[in-house]
C-alpha cells in the first residue's frame, strides 16, 4: 500500500478560526444588547406619549363637559349638574378621580377670561410634563356656551 496523505487543518490553524468565531460571536451579542435597549427606550416613550395624550383627550372632554371649573392647590374640581371630577397633581403622579396618571405633571399656569390667575374659577390651564418628555406641555380650555353667560349677566 502506498503512503495516503490526508489532507487537514493543523491546530494552529483551528484555534485560529475558533478565536475569530468567539470575536464575531461577542460582537453579536454586543450588538444584540444594544438593540434591546433601544427597544425598551423606545417603548417607554411611546407608553409615556400614549399616556399623556390620553390624559390631554380626557381634559379636554371634562373641560367642555363641566360649567364650574376651580383649582385650588394642584386640585383641579370640575362640576357640572350631573358629575363632580376631581383631578390631583402630585410631584410624581396624577389622579383623576381614583384613577391613577403614572406621569409627573405640574401646574404652569391658569386662566379665567383671558387672564392669569392663581386659583380659583378658571377657564383654561396650562400643565407642563417636561420632567416625562422634553418640551411637552398641554393647555386645555373650555368653550362656554350662551347658557353661560346669560346666566353670568343675570338674565
Amino acid at each position: 500500500m502506498q503512503n495516503a496523505r490526508v489532507k487537514s487543518f493543523t491546530l494552529s490553524e483551528m484555534l485560529v478560526v475558533l478565536i475569530i468565531t468567539a470575536i464575531v460571536v461577542g460582537m453579536a451579542f454586543s450588538v444584540l444588547s444594544l438593540v434591546q435597549k433601544q427597544i425598551q427606550a423606545i417603548k417607554k416613550n411611546f407608553s409615556t406619549t400614549t399616556q399623556l395624550s390620553l390624559l390631554e383627550q380626557r381634559l379636554w372632554q371634562d373641560f367642555n363637559q363641566h360649567s364650574t371649573i376651580e383649582c385650588f392647590e394642584n386640585k383641579i374640581i370640575l362640576k357640572s349638574d350631573r358629575d363632580t371630577v376631581t383631578y390631583s397633581i402630585n410631584a410624581t403622579y396624577s389622579l383623576r378621580n381614583t384613577d391613577t396618571i403614572h406621569s409627573k405633571l405640574t401646574i404652569e399656569k391658569l386662566f379665567d377670561q383671558g387672564r392669569e390667575v392663581k386659583s380659583g374659577f378658571i377657564d383654561a390651564i396650562s400643565i407642563s410634563a417636561a420632567t416625562e418628555l422634553p418640551d411637552y406641555s398641554i393647555f386645555v380650555y373650555s368653550t362656554p356656551d350662551a347658557t353661560h353667560f346669560m346666566n353670568q349677566d343675570g338674565f
